[in-house]
């Protein structure tokens, strides 16, 4: 299934548009094995999540950077959840409004169930990159340039 960022930020943000933020990649958070800093992109945005953990407990911040065209659009939210065992619970919150966000935690993968326009649940991927990686493909969606194979690392599609 081909998941639009569009339409994971509309989910994200209660039908507002995007995210994105963070720094270095790190280990996992905490004793949770979740990484600091995770990147999901597709054709036309891209979605950091940085954490921090204590416990169980997860915060941290959300960040989605969606081309449409011309039109650039950023969307910054506090983030907070649970990680026990495999399972993800998080809720990320904007200034107009709030989300729950469930996954699943698959070594340092994060697949989050994102609510399509349609009706349809699908996936949405994130995987451990560096707050410069994001920047990168940021510069390239301004540019009006798309992510290929060849401008991602092999291992983002690397999802089992």
């Amino acid at each position: 299934m081909h998941v639009r960022p569009a339409a994971l930020a509309a989910t994200l943000t209660c039908l507002l548009l995007t995210a994105g933020c963070g720094s270095g990649t790190g280990g996992g958070v905490g004793n949770l094995g979740m990484p600091h800093t995770l990147v999901g992109e597709d054709y036309d945005s891209v979605t950091l999540l940085e954490t921090d953990a204590s416990g169980t407990t997860v915060t941290g911040t959300l960040d989605t950077t969606q081309v449409d065209g011309t039109d650039v659009r950023h969307q910054h939210g506090k983030v907070s959840g649970t990680v026990k065992g495999e399972r993800v619970t998080l809720t990320v919150d904007f200034e107009l409004g709030h989300t729950a966000l469930k996954g699943t935690l698959s070594g340092s993968t994060l697949t989050l169930q994102a609510p399509q326009p349609d009706g349809q649940i699908e996936d949405y991927v994130l995987k451990p990159h560096d707050v410069a990686y994001y920047n990168q493909r940021i510069q390239a969606l301004q540019a009006g340039a798309t992510p290929t194979p060849s401008a991602v690392p092999s291992s983002f599609f690397d999802q089992e």
